[in-house]
């Protein structure tokens, strides 16, 4: 830093006070220029207590101008890096000079109501004046184009990831459908929000959520999916649609409802499931022109959250349904295996009974034993040669076996065999 008392230093402020108008004190004139400067300006001493704060200071942080003289500047700083800021300033008072502050970080400076604002801060030692005080100059960034998008799109990220740990969280889709019209309403600060589903019919929409609805658009009422409704319009064009000013508009019919609730603007976009159109979520707000590039992006990622939400429970009804059929399958697999280990018992004890003496020579028994052993194709007429013969004793066919009463003749039908007996 040039020595203050070098000539080089000394001329320009001389010739700057050698050109005020006779008449007006210097001391006035810097007064003036501490209390009219755009930018929050701090006198700060070497404890770091404020000891002059202009009024855009005050304006900036929330306090009035007395409440900051004789405050310490650490209450100013966000409780999270309240400790390394001390230890920052007091660094700083060990070897002071005029710098920016914080060029590696980005600053937040904390305001009376604990809200936080983006700040830039360029710091100043009077000390080579022999005043014991540091200038705080600080300047709200919060307003400049480029600081107000990127914190628009961090606020709009954090809401999409609250959606997000919501859809991972829920299996009911319903939950997902009332939280998307709020998050969406909450976002981007506008009075209507909702969530409209294509019936199976394409035909009309159904209203499944929403918050700030006007009348004739309550949860579950339908509306027309021709190209006259807004829906509809959307539904046609298979695309965003925007709305600057519904006074204007002359691509579909406006409902009275949505001039008479003083709405404005729309912001409109589908959502597919596989590729086919499902639905649309629409917001409205009473400010012309309230949408932009952002605000699309936003509400398209919000669109493809509830699209991909929905697209997962069917997948998950449908994975369940085939697991339930492959249970019946297996159960199915199983009963057949059991019924086929039956009809093999059947089938030897037939071959045991052919083989006995007593019904080889007893004819009757013979076509009963063969029709029992016959092929599944001729079972109605062994059924009725059973009947016939025993005229009526033997027991009626059941539907549990679905086959001729004779294949049980053994125990049912009268007829004793010493295997059977034995038995």
């Amino acid at each position: 830093m040039a020595n203050p008392s070098s000539p080089k230093t000394a001329e320009p402020t001389l010739a700057t006070l050698q050109g005020l108008p006779s008449g007006i004190e210097e001391s006035s004139v810097f007064r003036s220029l501490f209390i009219a400067y755009p930018d929050a300006l701090l006198l700060v001493d070497q404890a770091g207590g404020i000891v002059l704060a202009n009024p855009s200071a005050a304006s900036l942080l929330g306090f009035a101008v007395d409440e900051l003289v004789g405050l310490n500047v650490d209450a100013l700083v966000p409780d999270s890096i309240r400790p390394r800021h001390a230890a920052y300033r007091e660094a700083y008072g060990r070897a002071p000079r005029a710098r920016p502050m914080g060029t590696q970080m980005e600053l937040v400076a904390k305001r009376k109501d604990g809200s936080e604002v983006m700040v830039e801060i360029a710091l100043s030692p009077l000390q080579s004046h022999g005043l014991p005080f540091v200038v705080a100059a600080i300047r709200d960034i919060g307003a400049y184009p480029r600081v107000k998008q990127a914190l628009q799109r961090a606020r709009y990220s954090d809401y999409l990831a609250q959606l997000g740990r919501l859809a991972v969280d829920t299996r009911d889709p319903q939950v997902m459908l009332d939280h998307v019209p709020t998050i969406a309403a909450e976002a981007l600060e506008v009075e209507v929000a909702m969530v409209l589903l294509l019936e199976s019919s394409r035909l009309e929409f159904r209203v499944a959520s929403g918050v700030g609805l006007v009348p004739g658009e309550e949860i579950g009422a339908r509306i027309a999916s021709h190209a006259n409704t807004p829906p509809g319009f959307v539904f046609a064009e298979a695309q965003p649609v925007e709305v600057p000013d519904y006074g204007s508009e002359r691509r579909f019919a406006v409902p009275q409802a949505y001039l008479d609730a003083g709405l404005v603007s729309a912001l409109a976009v589908p959502f597919y499931d596989r590729g086919r159109f499902i639905g649309v979520l629409t917001v409205h707000s009473r400010q012309a022109k309230r949408f932009g590039d952002e605000e699309l992006r936003f509400l398209e990622s919000l669109s493809n959250l509830l699209a991909t939400s929905l697209q997962r429970v069917q997948t998950e009804e449908a994975l369940s349904h085939a697991q339930r059929l492959e249970s019946v399958g297996q159960l199915t697999g199983g009963i057949a295996h059991d019924f086929n280990n039956l009809l093999t018992v059947i089938q030897g004890n037939l071959q045991v009974l052919e083989e006995l003496p007593a019904i080889a020579q007893d004819g009757y028994a013979q076509q009963l034993v063969g029709a029992a052993a016959r092929p599944r194709g001729a079972a109605p007429s062994s059924r009725a040669s059973c009947w016939r013969f025993h005229a009526g004793r033997c027991c009626s066919p059941t539907p549990w076996t679905r086959m001729p009463c004779c294949i049980r003749w053994p125990t049912c039908c009268g007829v004793r065999s010493t295997s059977a007996s034995a038995s």
